[in-house]
């Protein structure tokens, strides 16, 4: 009888030591390919404090290249439950959230200080609470990703340079909007079949970043980049709100808490890498126009955000007075 109540206690440890080394393991994806790109550096960075900060109780696996599916996709399984982390963007989230496609406009931002300020608002809360609603949870909010530019066989100075271009564009409400206001022609594609689009002539144009853009290899079929920075694309690393809050209290803050520190720290590297990705396309026969007439992109882009579904009215004005 002894024998048996011990074997009891005993097992009765070893499966509460077993609770309390749960690990929730988490594949983290993107659909960036080149390992040097800062947001890939940031995804295994960020997957690396977790790891150490949790002792080992979350594991995350970075899955780079659209490995789990388009980015859509990846977000549809996020906000249906799925044990994910998608490093997403502000545009992509404007398809659960119309509102959120504000924050990946056209020239939205006056400067990163004033991104800040919105960052940390009280109408971008707002934002993440209706996001959150739906099934999917912010916890990495503002690391930049760059500044978006066009890529051509052909220089892009105005908005008129643009009429009749069949452009290659993320699957974003606010860029398909932007891009036709521009009288070109958005065409979505993932990242992952814009070289090949570009190739074969599926699409004439694409944009992106200059790490994207070089880590991708898309100057090998276009030899034209003109620097629109149309848009200061800011990365949003979401998971499921569902998984998130079945997470205990000190998991829950380890996630957040390391996602604001990797978002100064994106920031950072992308700054510090743009120029070098820029020498680098120049270097290999690339083009880089820069007397873009900036004003009149800004003045063209205006009219996008009425043509964007779904917005709440006032929105946008709110959004920019939080920055001010």
């Amino acid at each position: 009888m002894k024998a048996v109540m011990l074997a009891s206690v005993m097992a009765a440890l070893s499966f509460c030591g077993v609770a309390s080394a749960q690990e929730y393991n988490l594949r983290f994806s993107t659909s960036q390919v080149n390992p040097n790109e800062p947001i890939v550096k940031a995804m295994k960075l960020y997957a690396e404090r977790v790891g150490e900060r949790s002792e080992g109780r979350i594991a995350i696996t970075v899955m780079t290249g659209d490995q789990l599916g388009a980015q859509k996709k990846v977000n549809e399984m996020v906000m249906s439950g799925a044990n994910l982390l998608s490093a997403t963007d502000y545009g992509q989230l404007g398809q659960f959230e119309p509102d959120m496609s504000i924050l990946a406009g056209p020239y939205v931002y006056p400067s990163l200080e004033a991104s800040n300020k919105l960052f940390s608002s009280d109408v971008y809360k707002e934002l993440s609470a209706k996001l959150e609603a739906q099934g999917i949870k912010i916890l990495m909010p503002n690391g930049l990703f760059g500044y978006r530019h066009i890529i051509a066989n052909k220089a892009i100075r105005t908005p008129a340079d643009l009429a009749g271009v069949t452009i290659r564009v993320p699957s974003s409400p606010i860029m398909m909007a932007t891009f036709a206001t521009y009288g070109a022609r958005p065409t979505e594609l993932p990242w992952g079949d814009v070289y090949n689009g570009l190739q074969s002539g599926v699409v004439d144009a694409a944009e992106g970043p200059f790490g994207s853009i070089a880590g991708s290899k898309l100057n090998e079929t276009r030899k034209v980049i003109s620097k629109t920075g149309h848009q200061a694309m800011f990365t949003a690393w979401v998971a499921s709100a569902q998984f998130f809050n079945g997470l205990p209290e000190d998991l829950q803050k380890i996630m957040t808490e390391e996602g604001q520190k990797i978002a100064i720290d994106l920031t950072k590297m992308t700054l510090e890498t743009d120029d070098v990705y820029a020498k680098q396309l120049a270097d290999a026969g690339v083009d880089i126009i820069s007397d873009v007439d900036i004003p009149a992109f800004v003045e063209a882009s205006k009219a996008a955000y009425g043509k964007v579904p779904n917005l709440t009215p006032g929105m946008f004005e709110r959004i920019q007075d939080a920055m001010k």
